[in-house]
């Protein structure tokens, strides 16, 4: 990731005290970071033109649940890596079958986080 690029990340669940949290764990990063309450709302994003580096994405949602929202984006093109987060374990192969790139399940903190940024190579 080029340095001067700001690093744009979409943070998808239906509990604001989660985005709560991954925002403020994510703001002394720099990025960009844009939250959304279910799956439909993130195609949207998509769907207005905005593309994202990093997409933090629940299962469990109204309108549109994670995996079916991973498989939209993906079929849409998105090409910023898709992370699940959900306190369903049994979740992660149709996830990964959706396109996810990784899946990991709550709750996550910091240290985790961290570990997400550097695998995609986020970190300035």
């Amino acid at each position: 990731m080029a340095s001067s690029q700001v690093v744009k990340v979409l943070v998808v669940d239906d509990e604001s005290w989660i985005r709560g949290l991954y925002k403020r764990l994510l703001s002394p990063f720099g990025f960009e970071i844009t939250e959304a309450e279910d799956g439909a709302a993130a195609v949207n994003h998509f769907l207005n033109g905005n593309e994202y580096d990093l997409i933090l994405m629940d299962k469990q949602m109204p309108k549109m649940n994670g995996v079916e929202a991973t498989r939209a984006l993906k079929s849409m093109g998105a090409t910023g890596k898709i992370v699940a987060i959900t306190a369903d374990e049994s979740s992660m192969e149709a996830f990964m079958d959706a396109g996810a790139d990784k899946f990991m399940t709550k709750p996550i903190g910091r240290s985790e986080l961290g570990d997400i940024l550097k695998t995609f190579n986020l970190l300035n």
